[in-house]
């Protein structure tokens, strides 16, 4: 890489992390001062109490921020970057002394990548650990009692039900597991005080504890699967279920296939789904996923030619490219938005939906390539 790579690299960093901040402090001016009565109710007046529970969320919430407003970041900043070079006649010497154009398509775009690499850590890696924190309303904590989404476990078919979840310690009050006649010879409500879900560690499978059950597991007339799937602990009050159903299934806030990594989500497709309508958004969503770093090379591609175009540009002329750029990337968002919005209600395939606005963006992509100066 060499000197004019790098100080293009920083430039375009630069701004990427200007935009980034301003982004997150106007989330957590505005966020803050509306849903203030909510924080001071929580800390009940105390100024030290009030900063670290607001710290706390926004902490929390700027992950959240990064993968939603990332993407569009990335795509702004490589056009401000050329703007301002063009604004500042840094481009003119260039192309004189011989650097061709397309040196700006391996800068920029290796940039992009960095970024998106990071998302992708930030997806993967971040989100769903803190999902918990992430879905609770102004003033909660993870440790408040949140709505319950009953849900069909795809194993076994069990009901899962409850009075509330609690997201700080992966559990469900006063639980109530509907057993089917496959388990237990006829349908059965196993009752419990709390179930806990624990995730697979090398042999041990993944299910929930529940603790403190009615009726009895020695009551129960289990059959050989009911024998596999409920297993009875040592103090002879609880019994562990093996299950599929993960927490944040059953936790309605915690439900958005945003919050879960990628290999839980191709998981949960693999299984039987409760809802169609569920089952299709998350497919739509794995492809939109998968395609996002692709269409954010797209928008840079797009970018370099409507900003430094063939022509001869005066300032006023600088200004319409990059309204007429804003405008573009714009319309290149929507159809992609659009598409995954037709998805999801089934007017389109998954696939269709995602995949035919990133090759129509790249056809037209493509055919601004004339334009660019060089």
């Amino acid at each position: 890489m060499t000197t004019y790579d790098r100080y293009l690299l920083k430039r375009f960093l630069y701004v990427c992390f200007v935009f980034t901040v301003a982004v997150l402090g106007l989330f957590i001016i505005i966020d803050g001062f509306t849903n203030l009565d909510d924080f001071q109710l929580r800390t009940e007046g105390g100024v030290t109490e009030l900063v670290l529970l607001m710290g706390e969320r926004y902490l929390y919430q700027s992950a959240m921020i990064a993968d939603l407003a990332g993407p569009t970041i990335i795509v702004l900043s490589a056009l401000c970057a050329l703007a301002l070079m063009l604004k500042q006649g840094e481009i003119h010497p260039v192309l004189a002394a011989g650097v061709p154009t397309y040196r700006w398509t391996i800068a920029l775009p290796l940039g992009a990548l960095v970024l998106n690499a990071l998302l992708i850590a930030n997806q993967e890696l971040v989100l769903p650990v803190i999902a918990p924190y992430l879905q609770t309303h102004h003033g909660e904590t993870v440790h408040d009692e949140q709505a319950i989404q009953p849900q069909y476990d795809p194993r076994w078919w069990i009901f899962v039900s409850g009075s509330s979840t609690i997201p700080g310690d992966q559990c469900i009050k006063k639980p109530e597991f509907l057993l089917p006649p496959t388990l237990v010879g006829d349908y059965l409500k196993l009752r419990a005080e709390h179930a806990y879900f624990y995730k697979q560690a090398g042999d041990n499978p993944a299910g929930w504890l529940l603790t403190n059950i009615s009726p009895p597991l020695a009551q129960l007339e289990l059959t050989e699967l009911g024998r596999d799937a409920l297993i009875p602990q040592e103090n002879g009050t609880d019994v562990f279920i093996t299950a599929n159903l993960t927490f944040d299934q059953v936790c309605r806030q915690n439900s958005s296939p945003r919050l879960v990594g990628t290999p839980e989500l191709i998981r949960r497709l693999q299984q039987p789904s409760a809802s169609m309508m569920s089952r299709r958004a998350q497919l739509v969503h794995l492809h939109a996923r998968l395609t996002r770093p692709i269409l954010n090379l797209i928008g840079i591609f797009a970018v370099i030619p409507l900003i430094v175009r063939r022509e001869r540009t005066s300032p006023m002329q600088q200004v319409t490219n990059i309204g007429l750029c804003m405008v573009t990337l714009s319309v290149l968002m929507g159809l992609s938005i659009g598409g995954q919005s037709l998805g999801q209600t089934g007017l389109l395939s998954p696939e269709q939906a995602v995949w035919w606005p990133l090759v129509a963006s790249s056809a037209y992509v493509g055919w601004l390539s004339g334009v660019v100066r060089t």
